[in-house]
C-alpha cells in the first residue's frame, strides 16, 4: 500500500506542476499513469480503487496534447476549453482517489486519519467546483471585484492541491500492514 501512495504522490506532483520547456518537462501523461498504476496496486485489496484506475487511465489518454501546448499561455478557443477539461478531469481522478482512500481507511481503524480524508475531501471538491462555476460565468461578468474573487479562488485552488499533496504523503506513511485497534475507554473524535 505504501507504495501505491507514493505512486500517487509523485503522479499528483507532476499533474500538479508545470515546467514549461518547449513541451512540459512534468507531463501530465506521465503523472495520470504513475497514479494508474498506484490505484491498480490499492484494487487487489480495495476494489473501489479500480474507477480511479480508469479515471487515469482516461486521464492518460486525453492529456498527451497538453504536454507540448504550454495551457498556461492560451487565451481563447479550442485549447482554452481544453484547459478546462483537463482541469475538470483532474478533479474526477481526485474524487475516485478519494473513494478508494475512504474505503481503505475503514479498515485501519484510524479516527483521525478518515477525518482528515473527510475533510480534506469536502475542501478540495467544494473550493474546486466554485472555480469551475467562476470560470463558467467569468465570461459574462467583468470588473475588479470579479478578478478579485478569480484571484482568491485560483490562489485557493492552488492550498488545496498542497494539501492534497500533504494527505497523500501523510497515506504513505502510514503501516498499512498492521491495523490498530481503538480502545474501549478512549473516545473516538
Amino acid at each position: 500500500m505504501n507504495k501505491a501512495f507514493r505512486l500517487m504522490f509523485w503522479g499528483y506532483i507532476f499533474i500538479f506542476f508545470r515546467i514549461q520547456f518547449g513541451i512540459d518537462l512534468l507531463a501530465d501523461p506521465i503523472g495520470y499513469y504513475l497514479i494508474y498504476l498506484g490505484a491498480d496496486l490499492m484494487t487487489e485489496r480495495f476494489p473501489a480503487a479500480k474507477k480511479a484506475e480508469k479515471a487515469a487511465f482516461v486521464g492518460i489518454l486525453i492529456s498527451v496534447p497538453g504536454v507540448f501546448v504550454n495551457l498556461s499561455e492560451v487565451t481563447g478557443g479550442l485549447w482554452t476549453l481544453y484547459a478546462e477539461g483537463l482541469f475538470i478531469w483532474k478533479v474526477i481522478t481526485v474524487y475516485y482517489l478519494f473513494g478508494a482512500w475512504k474505503s481503505a481507511i475503514q479498515n485501519v481503524g484510524q479516527s483521525r486519519l478518515r477525518q482528515r480524508v473527510q475533510i480534506t475531501y469536502v475542501w478540495y471538491m467544494g473550493i474546486h467546483f466554485v472555480m469551475m462555476l467562476l470560470t463558467a460565468f467569468s465570461l459574462n461578468v467583468g470588473g475588479n471585484e470579479w478578478s478579485s474573487v478569480f484571484l482568491f479562488f485560483s490562489l485557493m485552488v492552488i492550498a488545496m492541491d498542497i494539501v492534497l499533496l500533504a494527505l497523500i504523503a501523510a497515506l504513505r506513511r502510514m503501516d498499512w500492514e498492521t491495523p490498530i485497534e481503538l480502545d474501549e475507554s478512549s473516545p473516538e473524535t
